[in-house]
């Protein structure tokens, strides 16, 4: 039955969603975001020529990137959120290594130093007109790629957002809310 013929029955919203970071030693915080692309992925192909025709086969899945606008809420949590991202992945600001001079100081990001900085994963809420959770995306081993700041502007009066561009190794689909959690 259509979501038209049923007045019970109710189409998602775009606008009803919660992105929820799992960060390390247990801590769970959800950020007021602006807006959240869903996974998206593409299968590769190949081709094989034979007699004069071209036949093609899948091939491997890629996960697209995930780009969000966070507002930047002036909370202790989006201020940790910011920092895990770059410093706990094992950037060193080139700052911190000139004032101990030992060379041994500077660091470079591993993949595993950036997903453990940012947490196992990253969920993406889906929730009806009650605010239950309808379904939700989870994004395995997300580590984050690019941050943009923002712009500072005289003439506006918009919240302050700070894009992040989120990539991960696969994403999952369920139904209904986290397992725990309502």
């Amino acid at each position: 039955m259509a979501f038209w013929n049923s007045a019970a029955i109710e189409p998602k919203r775009a606008h009803r969603f919660l992105l929820q970071f799992e960060l390390p030693g247990g801590t769970t915080t959800q950020i007021y975001a602006r807006r959240v692309s869903k996974p998206s992925f593409d299968v590769g192909q190949s081709e094989h020529k034979f007699l004069g025709s071209t036949y093609y086969y899948p091939g491997a899945v890629t996960w697209s990137d995930v780009s969000c606008t966070l507002v930047d809420s002036a909370s202790p949590d989006f201020d940790l959120l910011c920092n895990l991202l770059l410093r706990n992945a094992g950037y060193v600001d080139p700052n911190d290594v000139s004032t101990t001079g030992n060379v041994d100081d500077g660091g470079t990001i591993s993949k595993q130093s950036a997903v453990d900085a940012l947490g196992a994963q990253v969920l993406i809420k889906e929730l009806d007109g009650d605010g239950n959770v309808m379904g939700h995306w989870v994004l395995n081993n997300p580590w984050a790629r690019s941050i943009s700041f923002g712009d500072l502007d005289y003439s506006s009066e918009e919240l302050m957002t700070v894009d992040v561009t989120l990539r991960y190794d696969w994403a999952q689909y369920f139904s209904g809310p986290p397992t725990g959690q309502g």
